[in-house]
């Protein structure tokens, strides 16, 4: 399997399907425990790197008949976007207190681990290994 076989857009579909469950479990475990700031910090950080994932995304998929100076210039843009978004979101959760910003960024990287699971997981199951 090379890397242009790899299923970008299903993989991310995946990943994101199972990072919403669980945003739903976290948002039913704050229906029992609603004051608690691990918590409320993995829903936020969920929710960010959801919204980071799925721009993304469709960011990469806008660049698909560009050229590749015009593609690359639209991915930095995109990329400094989303990284302006961390910023902001982790600046809001540090200054108002009641959210474990540690959870927080456990949070936003929880979709990128899920994803790099999934592709592991993948190439494993083809037989494909990591190696040309």
């Amino acid at each position: 399997m090379v890397m242009q076989d790899l299923d970008f857009d299903g993989q991310l579909i995946k990943a994101l399907k199972l990072s919403g469950l669980l945003m739903a479990f976290c948002c039913f475990v704050l229906l029992l425990r609603p004051h608690d700031p691990l918590v409320w910090g993995m829903v936020v950080g969920i929710a960010t790197g959801m919204w980071s994932a799925f721009f993304m995304g469709k960011r990469l998929k806008s660049t698909e008949g560009m050229s590749i100076n015009r593609a690359r210039m639209q991915i930095a843009i995109g990329t400094n976007l989303r990284l302006v978004l961390i910023i902001a979101v982790l600046f809001v959760v540090v200054r108002t207190g009641w959210i474990n910003p540690y959870a927080t960024v456990v949070g936003i990287f929880v979709i990128h681990g899920i994803f790099i699971f999934l592709v592991a997981l993948r190439r494993g199951a083809s037989g494909g290994g990591f190696s040309k």
